[in-house]
C-alpha cells in the first residue's frame, strides 16, 4: 500500500510538472513558436525605436528585442546555429512581459524626425523580399531620435550617432541611446540615427547619414537647434563605416545613387562634418577621398581583443596620410560591440580601458573646437609674491 501511495504521489507530481511546463511554454512546435516571435517583434518595433515615447525598463526591453531579432539570422544562445529554437522562449516571454508594462507618455511619431519627409531616395520598386528576417517592419523609413539640450545657448555642437550592426541591425541599446545621453551630459545636442539596414541597399546607409546632417542644418532655426556649423558624427562598427563612406561622398546628392529620386531643398544643404568618431569602424577600403576639401578631424578607437583589430590597424598609416588631423586609441582589453565600455545589463560587460575613450574623444573634440587648448606651456613663469 505504501509503495502504491508513493507511486501515486510521484505520478501526481509528474502531472503537475508537465502541466507547469505546458503553461511555461505553450507552443507545440518550433514553427508555431517562431511565428509567435515574429508577431511579438513586429509589435515591439513600435516601442524600441522610440525611447522618448515610453517609460519602463527600456534597456532590458531592447536587450531582449535585440537578441531575439538577431536569433533569426545569427547564432544566439542557447541555439548552436542560426534560427529560433524553443530555448529562446524566456527571451520571448520577457520581451512580451516588459513591453506590456511599458507606459506610453507620447505619440511615438511625435518624438522622432522623419528625415526624408515626403519622398525617400531608394530603389524603385521598393524591396519586397528579405523582410522576414529584417530588423525592421516592411517599408521602414529612417528617422532621428533627437536629444536636445534645454538651454541651446550653452550648446557646444551637434553629434549624430549611428549604432553598429552591419547591414542587418542597429545596436541602439549599447551604441545609440546611452551614447546620446553621454554627449548630452557633456554639452552637445545628440541625434540617434535609425538608419536603414537590409533589405535596403548598402548605399542607403550613408545616404541616411548624409540626409540627417542636412536635415538638422536645414531645420536649425525652425527646431531651435544651435551650433549646426559644428557637426560631429559618432558611429560604431558599421556606423563608423557609414561615416567614412559619407565623407568620401560629401557634396553628392541622392540622385547620384538613385537616379529617379528628385532632390528637394534639404538636399542642397551642406553635408560636411567637423569631426568624425569611427569607433571600431575605421575602414577606408574602396573609398576615394581625393579632391575633398576640409576633411574632418578623425578620432578612431578599437579594442585589442576586437576581431576587427587586425583588419583596421594595417590601414592606419594611409588614414593618417589622408586626414591631416587624426588620432587613434587602441584599448588593450575590449572585444567588439561594447559601445561606451561601461557595460549593459544582461548583455555586455564593462571594460575599464575601453571606457576611457569617451573622455578622450571629448578632449579631442573640445580642443579642435577651440574650447580648450591643445597644449600647455609648462615653462611659463609667474610673478611670485
Amino acid at each position: 500500500m505504501k509503495k502504491f501511495l508513493t507511486l501515486m504521489l510521484v505520478a501526481i507530481i509528474a502531472l503537475f510538472a508537465l502541466s507547469a511546463l505546458a503553461e511555461e511554454n505553450p507552443f507545440a512546435t518550433v514553427e508555431e513558436f517562431a511565428a509567435a516571435v515574429e508577431e511579438e517583434l513586429k509589435v515591439a518595433r513600435e516601442v524600441v525605436y522610440y525611447p522618448h515615447a515610453f517609460e519602463g525598463d527600456f534597456e532590458q526591453l531592447y536587450v531582449n528585442f535585440h537578441k531575439l531579432s538577431r536569433a533569426r539570422y545569427e547564432t544566439v544562445a542557447p541555439a548552436t546555429e542560426k534560427g529560433i529554437v524553443m530555448g529562446h522562449y524566456d527571451l520571448y516571454k520577457n520581451l512580451k512581459e516588459i513591453r506590456e508594462t511599458m507606459v506610453k507618455v507620447a505619440e511615438p511619431a511625435d518624438t522622432v524626425w522623419d528625415i526624408w519627409e515626403d519622398d525617400m531616395a531608394v530603389e524603385d520598386p521598393l524591396p519586397t523580399e528579405g523582410w522576414e528576417i529584417s530588423y525592421d517592419n516592411p517599408g521602414f523609413r529612417p528617422f532621428l531620435n533627437p536629444y536636445l539640450l534645454a538651454d541651446q545657448t550653452a550648446v557646444k555642437g551637434n553629434v549624430v550617432i549611428i549604432a553598429g550592426g552591419g547591414s542587418t541591425h542597429r545596436n541602439n541599446v549599447v551604441e545609440g541611446y546611452p551614447v546620446a545621453e553621454f554627449f548630452n551630459e557633456n554639452g552637445y545636442n545628440a541625434f540617434v540615427l535609425q538608419r536603414r539596414v537590409n533589405p535596403y541597399a548598402a548605399a542607403d546607409q550613408w545616404l541616411d547619414l548624409q540626409r540627417a546632417i542636412r536635415y538638422i542644418r536645414y531645420y536649425a532655426e525652425a527646431k531651435n537647434i544651435a551650433k549646426t556649423d559644428v557637426m560631429i558624427t559618432c558611429g560604431f562598427s558599421a556606423g563608423g563605416m557609414n561615416i567614412m563612406s559619407a565623407i568620401a561622398n560629401v557634396g553628392k546628392t541622392p540622385d547620384s545613387v538613385h537616379a529617379h529620386y528628385v532632390c528637394d531643398e534639404i538636399d542642397k544643404v551642406d553635408d560636411s562634418m567637423t569631426i568624425a568618431l569611427p569607433i571600431y569602424g575605421l575602414f577606408t577600403t574602396g573609398l576615394d577621398f581625393t579632391g575633398i576639401e576640409n576633411l574632418p578631424a578623425v578620432f578612431g578607437v578599437i579594442g585589442h581583443k576586437d576581431g576587427l583589430y587586425q583588419m583596421i590597424l594595417p590601414g592606419l598609416t594611409d588614414v593618417a596620410k589622408t586626414f591631416p588631423d587624426f588620432a587613434f586609441y587602441l584599448a588593450p582589453d575590449a572585444p567588439h560591440g561594447v559601445g561606451l565600455g561601461t557595460g549593459t545589463r544582461n548583455y555586455v560587460n564593462a571594460f575599464t580601458q575601453l571606457a576611457q575613450w569617451p573622455q578622450m574623444a571629448l578632449n579631442f573634440i573640445d580642443s579642435r573646437l577651440g574650447l580648450q587648448p591643445k597644449s600647455y606651456d609648462l615653462n611659463q613663469t609667474m610673478n611670485s609674491w
